[in-house]
Order: structure tokens, then C-alpha cells, then sequence
């Protein structure tokens, strides 16, 4: 597994502990993006002609990777475009169920548009708080991170298949980004009507790239509006297709290869391995973090986490991992560190030492 940390040469001189910020972008991906481009150079229209069977081909890489509809995937070039592309489309009278607190680029397209918001608390009893606000107020909509930017709380996913069970009505729109690429995911069963992510965190795949994938019956409810000439696929005078909305310009062959040439790595070194890694990372860390009263209680007393934690700090602790060519995140009131499957033994240590100083 680690082997592949000869990838990322910033490995060799800091201690990387921030991949909830940005991913790292491995000598191969680099070595493949100049391809590419070295492609365009020299054949110019010769090559980007291929645009859309190459897309296309990225397509099925994402849903065979999903476990989602072809037809249904589109190509995006973050989570926000997508999602605020969706909203759109959302009818005006909608009531949406929100997670107090989550990612900006979660709610706020939601509550600028002057949709009906009602709101779940983010704490150790995030699952109940989410039943009990569909109990009281029966949203149409549920719109969410599955990991929390700030926390690194993680939501059950069994408890997502419960949910759209005992509200079959309700749609369910994850974001993804802080979680595509740390286990396996089948989306199909997932108990999710939507899905979005961009891939620059734990997929590793660069800039400019995310996806979006849409189960059959969202069809009936939301209705993009934002149509282009690559809506059709290509075909002039054609109805736009539903996912086609989402793809209405040209796609970036490199940055879109790029995610396909990383959704192929991720699958090479297995996401089972990388699931048993990353679990092992977190109960880890957890330990340690409690043991040093670095935790809040909503993360303590929550059975599962994620590898992200925001420990308590301030600026001169921030300055301090600094110092120790430790790289993390300013969040919320503390640190956010996070640590990814190219994280050792040794970054373990470091911090720690860190830490203790």
C-alpha cells in the first residue's frame, strides 16, 4: 500500500495531514495530463474531435466505479455546477431538510433560492435528529454531506436505506466529496436519489473534475433548466436529455481523464484495502485525540467516525504544526487533520510529538 507514496514527492518533506483540503497529485497523474496534452499540441481537432466518445468512455468508468446508470452520470466540473444546476430545476414550493452547519456549498444554493428550509442538528445524535425532523415536517427534499467538512462526522449509511424506506417520497441528495474513494460504495443500494462529488480530495484526481449521478424516478420531480448543444449528445434538434443538462459545454479532456486515470488507481490498489486502512486511521487517531481531551463530545460518543477530526487549537498550535513541516487545515474553532491511505506510521508520530511539545 504504501509503496505508492514514492508518487507524492511533498511527502518527503512534510507531513501531509490535509487531504479534507485538496488531494495530493501523484508523478503518474502529472506524467498522464502532459500526455494528453502533448495530444492536443500536436493533433489539435485530429484529437479533441474524440471528445465525446473519450467522455463517454470516462462516463462508464464512474458508474461501473458507483454502481450507478450510464445513462443517468453526467461529467461536471465541480460539485457546486451540478448542484446548483439541479436546484434550478427544483420546484418553487419545495421544503428541503438541511444539516445545520454543513458545507456552505450545501445550503446556501438552497436557502438563496427562498426554498422552505428546515434544519437537523449536527451532534453525537445526528441520525435521530434527522428521523425526528422528518417526522415533524415531512420534507421533500434531504440534502447532505455524508462527511461533515468541519467534524469529519460521518452519517450511517444503513440508516440512509431506512430512511428513503420509511419515506419513499423523499428525495435524498448526498454530497460525496469528502467520502468518494474511501470505501465501497454501491449507489444503487445506497437508499441515495442523488449523488454528487468533486474528486480533488480523497480521490486524488486534480482540479476540475466531479460527477453527478440521478436514479430514474428523480426524473419525475426535478426538471434542469441550463441546455447547451452538448445536451443532445450531439444530435441537432434533438430533445435535451435530463442528465444532458448537466454536460451543456465542452468537458475538459484532462481534467475528466484525470478522473477516470484516478477512479482506475483507487480500484488497482482496491478500496476494500483502502476501507481497512483508513478505519484502522480513525480508531487510531480517535484514541489519541481523546486521550489528550482533543475531541468534542459529538464526535467522542459517536460509534464511527471518518479520518478527519477537528481538534482543539488555535492559531499558535496551527503555527506550531507548522513548524514541524505539519500540514493541516484551520477550521471552524480548531484544527482539521485528516489522514488519507499514503498517511505512515511515522506522520502518526510526528503529530503526536507535535502535540505533546
Amino acid at each position: 500500500m504504501h509503496k505508492i507514496r514514492s508518487q507524492y514527492p511533498i511527502l518527503e518533506k512534510f507531513t501531509y495531514l490535509n487531504t479534507a483540503n485538496h488531494g495530493l497529485i501523484s508523478q503518474d497523474l502529472i506524467d498522464y495530463r502532459m500526455g494528453v496534452l502533448q495530444k492536443m499540441k500536436n493533433s489539435a481537432s485530429l484529437y479533441t474531435n474524440q471528445r465525446n466518445v473519450f467522455i463517454d468512455q470516462v462516463r462508464h468508468t464512474i458508474a461501473n466505479f458507483l454502481d450507478a446508470a450510464v445513462e443517468n452520470t453526467a461529467v461536471i466540473p465541480n460539485f457546486s455546477t451540478g448542484y446548483n444546476v439541479l436546484m434550478e430545476g427544483v420546484p418553487e414550493n419545495a421544503k428541503f431538510l438541511l444539516l445545520e452547519g454543513d458545507y456552505p456549498s450545501v445550503n446556501w444554493p438552497v436557502e438563496s433560492r427562498g426554498y422552505d428550509c428546515v434544519y437537523a442538528i449536527i451532534n453525537e445524535n445526528l441520525e435521530e435528529n434527522i428521523l425526528a425532523a422528518c417526522l415533524k415536517h415531512r420534507p421533500d427534499f434531504f440534502c447532505f454531506s455524508v462527511v461533515q467538512y468541519i467534524s469529519g462526522i460521518k452519517l450511517d449509511l444503513d440508516f440512509i436505506v431506512q430512511l428513503k424506506q420509511q419515506f419513499p417520497d423523499m428525495i435524498l441528495i448526498g454530497d460525496l466529496t469528502q467520502y468518494v474513494g474511501c470505501e465501497e460504495f454501491r449507489f444503487r443500494e445506497s437508499g441515495l436519489d442523488i449523488i454528487l462529488a468533486s474528486c480533488y480530495k480523497w480521490l486524488n484526481a486534480g482540479d476540475g473534475n466531479a460527477f453527478i449521478c440521478v436514479k430514474e424516478q428523480v426524473k419525475e420531480v426535478i426538471q434542469p433548466k441550463r441546455v447547451g448543444y452538448r445536451s443532445t449528445r450531439n444530435v441537432i434538434n434533438a430533445t435535451p436529455e435530463f442528465i444532458g443538462r448537466f454536460e451543456s459545454g465542452h468537458q475538459d479532456m484532462v481534467a475528466m481523464g484525470s478522473l477516470q486515470f484516478a477512479m482506475d488507481v483507487v480500484q488497482k490498489i482496491g478500496l476494500d484495502r483502502i476501507q481497512i486502512e483508513l478505519n484502522e486511521w480513525s480508531e487510531k487517531l480517535k484514541q489519541a485525540f481523546m486521550e489528550r481531551d482533543l475531541l468534542s463530545d459529538a464526535v467522542v460518543n459517536r460509534a464511527h467516525h471518518s479520518t478527519i477530526f477537528n481538534i482543539t487549537g488555535d492559531q499558535e498550535l496551527y503555527d506550531r504544526l507548522s513548524e514541524h513541516n505539519i500540514i493541516t487545515s484551520l477550521r471552524g474553532d480548531g484544527i482539521r487533520i485528516s489522514f488519507s491511505y499514503f498517511n505512515v506510521e511515522s506522520d502518526f508520530q510526528t503529530l503526536l510529538k507535535a502535540l505533546d511539545y
